[in-house]
């Protein structure tokens, strides 16, 4: 398992948006997010993979409103969502998927 998270390491395209990711899974507590993102941060920490090729803080609007959101790789999509409250069904259900992955 180690040894996928190192080959995706060099996999680190920023593609996605964390709040997306949130609002896919029909997260939008703040507190709940910034929780999920820093407990990933902190697992890539543990591991020794490169936050900032995983993780990148950006701004930007919603509307009217500045947001602060993170772009994200795969592997910290991946994190985040395991990272996440399961008692939300699809949380659960994302993490299922991960798990039977294998």
């Amino acid at each position: 398992m180690l040894q996928q998270f190192e080959q995706q390491q060099h996999q680190t395209k920023l593609q996605h948006f964390a709040s997306e990711v949130m609002e896919t899974l029909d997260i939008d507590d703040e507190a709940e997010i910034a929780s999920s993102i820093s407990r990933a941060i902190l697992a890539c920490a543990s591991l020794n993979i490169s936050i900032k090729n995983n993780f990148k803080k950006v701004f930007r609007f919603d509307g009217n409103n500045l947001i602060t959101d993170y772009k994200i790789s795969s592997l910290a999509t991946y994190l985040i969502i395991i990272n996440c409250n399961p008692t939300h069904v699809h949380v659960a259900k994302a993490q299922l998927y991960f798990a039977m992955r294998g």
